[in-house]
């Protein structure tokens, strides 16, 4: 019997993970570390799954999350605060090691400058120096785990076709703007479904494997936010114009943007993704990965555009 634990499980890609685990394994089989136990959602309190406080900033919690596990699933904290994230994930590899966890899969981001910062290429420190904040924690959590000594998987996703809006200058379908600024430069994206990852992480966890490589999950087509910009419109019945331009045209136009990327120092460092964007980073190469474990075609990104868009279209 494998027990497996599972990271941000209320959040985006952590609970479609665990919807799918869920279909895979026993729920008594499934550990699930959250930092507040008490706020959990409803069908994640009724999955029949063992759910347990495990907080990133306090390891003892962690030890005790994690006691009697064999697989750990780490979902990258969502941040762009670099040393934090950083400390937040080693704070759970070290606890890993702690709980005589067998195998660490963690989910990266899948960036050109990543790829080519795998242990048997090398590192370009220059491409690393330059790489978007948004990446940086990634690249030395990997480092890290790979050091640890555990065996691991990392897994490189694509960008979320579910988060399109985000890249496309927070993009709002219901404020009535449709002249939309992103700063730097514009670039193709392998966008991929939030779902199709989900379901693909969860069969590599039971399925075993891939000890001790960095693999890439990826969408099969690569789509710039000016085609983004074209399928919205088509979808919306009404023109949404993409420019290209300063950083502070950025941040004047998104002023307004709450949460973790509102705030001028956050839409700074966010405006370093269209930095790499500008550069094709984003733009990773094809990778049958995702297809062959789903055993299907990855979903369109024009599928889940649709879906996203339905309500207001």
């Amino acid at each position: 019997m494998t027990k497996y634990v599972v990271t941000g499980a209320t959040g985006g890609l952590g609970s479609q993970v665990l919807k799918h685990l869920l279909k895979l394994v026993p729920p008594s089989d499934i550990i699930v570390s959250l930092y507040n136990p008490a706020g959990a959602p409803s069908w994640l309190q009724h999955s029949g799954a063992t759910i347990r406080r495990g907080d990133y900033t306090d390891p003892t919690s962690l030890d005790a999350a994690f006691a009697g596990a064999d697989k750990l699933l780490l979902i990258s904290h969502p941040s762009l605060t670099h040393a934090p994230r950083v400390a937040h994930h080693r704070n759970a590899i070290d606890a890993a090691r702690r709980a005589g966890v067998r195998h660490v899969y963690y989910t990266s981001l899948a960036f050109a400058v990543a790829v080519a910062d795998h242990e048997d290429a090398g590192a370009d420190e220059d491409a690393v120096e330059r790489a978007p904040l948004v990446m940086r924690a990634h690249i030395d959590t990997e480092r890290y785990l790979r050091a640890s000594g555990l065996t691991h998987t990392i897994l490189r996703e694509g960008v979320y076709s579910e988060s399109f809006a985000i890249y496309l200058g927070f993009f709002d379908p219901t404020d009535g703007r449709d002249a939309v600024v992103i700063p730097h430069g514009d670039g193709a994206i392998r966008w991929t479904s939030r779902e199709d990852l989900g379901e693909a992480t969860a069969r590599i966890m039971v399925q075993g494997g891939y000890e001790n490589e960095t693999r890439t999950l990826v969408g099969p087509r690569s789509l710039t936010l000016h085609d983004v910009a074209r399928q919205v419109s088509s979808l919306l019945g009404r023109s949404v114009h993409l420019t290209v331009g300063t950083e502070d045209d950025f941040v004047r136009e998104n002023a307004a943007v709450q949460g973790d990327r509102g705030g001028e120092d956050a839409l700074r460092k966010w405006a370093t993704t269209y930095e790499a964007l500008g550069r094709g980073e984003l733009d990773v190469p094809p990778d049958p990965l995702l297809q062959d474990v789903l055993g299907r075609k990855p979903r369109a990104f024009e599928d889940t555009l649709r879906e996203v868009l339905g309500g207001a279209a």
